[in-house]
């Protein structure tokens, strides 16, 4: 362990200190209440205090159970420094929620710090600044670790863009603009899949200068997020980083995010996947994703900790929620911000040739099943535009969603799948009843072709979303704009209904409506994305359903006989599938770790990229 300076009054000669966590601040009023209340930023890292502020909030307060549980690291210290006189009050809660007061330093002044030490047992640590008369003001504020870290971690950033140039441009500059971000960051790797070369974009002449060499931009044809995502561990696989973090193209990163999960896998006991929660791009305080899991018998994700899914995070604060501080297992994180240590990709491989969908919920489950752990760290995320302002279930989307799930449940789901096929059967209904024949269509391909065996998988991925959009456009199933949409509409009356009972008796009017012959005279009703549910739809022979973007409608028009024959062909590909469901499982377990392995993977790409821009 390094050796710091003797004590003063010891003579001892003290550890050195490593950073695991900056308390960094904001001045965007939108934002703010996610770093500190109470004070006012002066820059990233000093607040000017009048009377009393607190880092008892997402980005300030440190998630020490956390920590405990998963890392080597057993005792902290928070360290400061105060212009002018305050005390600092260091407080926590335990795993339960319970608010404690740990210390009370007086009339604080200078340079700082508090030592503690940390359990599994704990949920979140955080400082509180009571400010003398005439103000005072505090920087530096951060939570440490003695000691360096026990293998200090290096990241190769692996990025995925499609058309995106502005956003991937913007994610770049984060980067660019950061020295002590870019001081962990040994290459940024983006694999361009567009249809305009990201280079040629406005502002990546710049933001290419000032990444120098560490800039790799890989054009490659569209083969998804899995495709994507396997480029940059392949390519970090090869290299002499020690993580792969994996990153979405359109999102609002806060570089501090990264040195958190950086210095979390660095100081981890054993290999650990760490990765990011999710705040909503379109309302910055709201949590739109804790951690994820998979619900083995339907075999559907599922949020670890469903009262927290969308909590104000500027009122929902870590004092006064007791469901922040349970330390909670996920069993995998999203890709959209994601730590992968190399030794890990190097043994298990890259993502399946899945395309989009369920690719980091399968690695997770693969992860786990070789002794890897994945953590979502509290307190490290970004800003993603949420799945609920996305129409992924109506559009070709749809295809990937419901195939790739079963691919996994065959993967590492129960015997015959246990309810999947029957939850999956569900919403094959539910689009039926809803007049969406083209959703149910696109799931019936789907369905066609996981039947077909692991050998299907990469020429569809090749094909990426060509043919389901194809059924998409001969079923008449498409977003239409406004001007496109019929001017004749009538008013929604369609209550929804509240209570089982209720929901037996909609039900059954539903079925009943469905079996009389459609009025082709029928006015469309027009409904907002939340009225247009089987219970509102199923009572109508035309209707227009605002998209989830918010940017035109969904024109439905039931139909029996089409709705009648999408029924038969889902019942029957579902008993195709309860039937052979052993052998299936067999097929793809076997062709699994071929077709994730970084050789295989070298092998396409190679074939099919353009090479280095």
């Amino acid at each position: 362990m390094a050796q710091g300076p003797p004590h003063p009054m010891t003579g001892l000669a003290e550890p050195a200190w490593r950073t695991l966590q900056r308390c960094v601040l904001s001045d965007d009023p939108r934002r703010a209440a996610l770093y500190a209340r109470g004070g006012s930023a002066l820059s990233r890292d000093r607040m000017r205090v009048e009377a009393r502020a607190s880092f008892a909030t997402y980005f300030g307060a440190f998630p020490a159970g956390y920590w405990a549980a998963h890392t080597a690291v057993g005792r902290v210290r928070l360290a400061w420094r105060i212009d002018g006189t305050a005390d600092v009050v260091v407080r926590g809660t335990d795993a339960e929620g319970v608010v404690s007061t740990l210390a009370h330093v007086r009339d604080a002044t200078g340079e700082g710090s508090y030592e503690l030490d940390i359990t599994p047992r704990d949920g979140w640590l955080w400082c509180d600044i009571v400010a003398a008369a005439d103000g005072a003001t505090i920087g530096d504020v951060r939570w440490e670790a003695p000691g360096p870290a026990p293998a200090p971690a290096t990241l190769t950033v692996c990025v995925t863009t499609f058309d995106r140039e502005a956003d991937c441009v913007r994610l770049l500059d984060r980067f660019a603009e950061d020295p002590g971000l870019r001081s962990c960051v040994d290459r940024i790797v983006v694999a361009d899949q567009g249809t305009r070369p990201l280079v040629a974009a406005d502002g990546f002449a710049s933001v290419a200068a000032r990444l120098g060499t560490m800039l790799q931009v890989v054009r490659q044809p569209n083969v998804g997020g899995s495709g994507g995502f396997s480029r940059g561990m392949v390519e970090a696989a090869a290299g002499t980083a020690t993580h792969a973090l994996l990153l979405d193209d359109d999102v609002d990163l806060e570089p501090e995010s990264v040195r958190r999960l950086a210095a979390f896998a660095e100081s981890s006991r054993t290999p650990t996947i760490v990765g990011a929660q999710m705040l909503s791009l379109v309302d910055p305080t709201r949590l739109h994703s804790f951690g994820e899991r998979i619900e083995r018998s339907g075999f559907w994700w599922e949020p670890v900790e469903p009262s927290l899914s969308g909590a104000d995070l500027s009122t929902t604060t870590v004092e006064s929620t007791p469901e922040l501080s349970h330390r909670i297992d996920v069993d995998f994180n999203g890709w959209w911000m994601c730590l992968i240590p190399t030794a890990t990709i190097r043994l298990l491989g890259a993502s399946l040739p899945l395309f989009i969908k369920w690719d980091d919920a399968e690695y997770g489950l693969r992860a786990a099943a070789h002794g890897v752990t994945t953590v979502t760290l509290p307190g490290a995320a970004l800003w993603h535009m949420p799945w609920t302002a996305k129409d992924d279930g109506l559009d070709w989307q749809a295809y990937f969603q419901l195939r790739n799930r079963l691919v996994a449940a065959l993967l590492h789901g129960r015997r015959r799948g246990g309810r999947v096929l029957s939850a999956s059967f569900a919403q094959d209904v539910n689009h039926l009843l809803c007049g969406q024949y083209g959703s149910a269509a696109v799931r019936a391909l789907a369905l066609t072709d996981l039947l077909r065996g692991p050998e299907h998988l990469w020429p569809v991925l090749r094909h990426g979303p060509a043919r389901p959009a194809a059924v998409l456009t001969r079923e008449g199933q498409a977003v239409l704009p406004e001007s496109e949409l019929p001017l004749a509409l009538v008013d929604s009356t369609v209550a929804p209904p509240r209570g089982a009972a209720e929901m037996l008796a909609r039900g059954a009017r539903v079925l009943v409506h469905q079996l009389r012959p459609a009025r082709s005279s029928a006015s469309p009703v027009r409904l907002t994305r939340a009225e247009g549910k089987w219970w509102a739809l199923g009572m109508l022979d035309s209707a227009i359903v605002d998209a989830a973007s918010g940017k035109g409608a969904f024109a439905m028009r039931r139909s029996r006989g089409t709705a009648a024959r999408g029924l038969r062909r889902a019942v029957a590909l579902r008993a195709r599938l309860w039937w052979q469901w052993p052998a299936l499982a067999r097929a793809y377990r076997e062709a699994a770790p071929q077709e994730a392995a970084i050789g295989t993977w070298q092998a396409r790409l190679a074939a099919s990229s353009d090479g280095p821009s």
